[in-house]
């Protein structure tokens, strides 16, 4: 709900305030360390340079060969109705683009062709440590059958543009009024099919890239 340059103040602040919560000790010898303008820390036994660390995830908007639809899952952390994009670590030794392929298998049993995975944008994402990197990718073959892992999301759908259009203006207009579609008391009130997450978040990006034909 902040204005865009307020937005990324508060998410470089949390990143920042979150850093120094998680890092009192060096990570080398064990001592206590000092800030160095706030952005860097020093260790007083072994003088070891620390910055804030970054994990880097995928976020994904996964569509259909056809680009008629779209592949959009719903977590036990979204309120009822609220679906929104795949997203996942980036594991050690692995690629971004082999992350988006894992990921989506992973949660979905969805394939997609690794040839179209293609860059789109990032985010941070200080909760605690995370960069959302965004990509879009086509599924091999849509007619797959969804097989989601229930330890990752509850539910996962192929939706199509008319369907999501309806949920993005529902969600824009609740945003309009200082409410947001992730607030469970509000979402329960609006009467589209499903509706995905508010503009300000990446994930809102990438529907709304898929949506306009910018992809």
């Amino acid at each position: 709900l902040f204005e865009r340059l307020d937005n990324e103040l508060a998410l470089q602040a949390t990143a920042f305030s979150q850093w120094q919560r998680r890092s009192t000790f060096c990570s080398l010898c064990g001592f206590t360390v000092l800030v160095q303008a706030g952005t860097c820390r020093r260790c007083t036994s072994c003088n070891a340079p620390s910055w804030p660390r970054q994990d880097p995830s995928m976020i994904c908007v996964v569509r259909s060969r056809d680009d008629r639809r779209v592949l959009l899952a719903r977590s036990k952390r979204h309120p009822p109705r609220v679906y929104s994009t795949l997203a996942g670590f980036v594991e050690a030794g692995e690629t971004m683009e082999q992350a988006v392929a894992r990921e989506t298998w992973e949660e979905t049993g969805i394939r997609v062709d690794l040839q179209s995975i293609r860059y789109l944008g990032s985010q941070p994402w200080p909760f605690p440590q995370s960069t959302m990197v965004g990509f879009t990718a086509t599924a091999d073959d849509s007619s797959q059958q969804i097989n989601i892992d229930d330890d990752e999301i509850i539910e996962a759908h192929w939706f199509d543009k008319e369907t999501v259009r309806l949920a993005a203006t529902a969600s824009s207009t609740t945003t309009k009024q200082g409410r947001s579609v992730m607030d469970p008391s509000v979402a329960e009130t609006l009467d589209a099919p499903m509706l995905i997450p508010p503009k300000g978040v990446i994930a809102r990006e990438l529907i709304d890239s898929w949506l306009e034909g910018r992809l």
